[in-house]
């Protein structure tokens, strides 16, 4: 159990409310890591830009992309 509560759309500022149904939207459930950081939205907001940032570099074809995200989780023992 976490020792903060995680943010719900109910109880999060409306834009991280608005990240966190389109997560749900897409992937079926919100990311725990929206759902932990949700409490500061500007590093939510600095995440999500880092990420985007590494995924348009283009130094890895997205074919492999998403092989090297599920092999790193599964080195880091993460069940993605």
């Amino acid at each position: 159990m976490p020792r903060l509560p995680e943010v719900t759309p109910e109880s999060a500022d409306p834009a991280i409310a608005k990240m966190l149904q389109a997560q749900e939207e897409a992937f079926g459930h919100a990311f725990n890591a929206t759902k932990m950081m949700g409490h500061c939205p500007e590093i939510v907001r600095g995440a999500n830009g880092l990420g985007a940032a590494i995924d348009k570099q283009g130094n890895v074809e997205p074919a492999l992309r998403y092989l090297l995200y599920v092999r790193v989780a599964q080195l880091n023992g993460c069940p993605f």
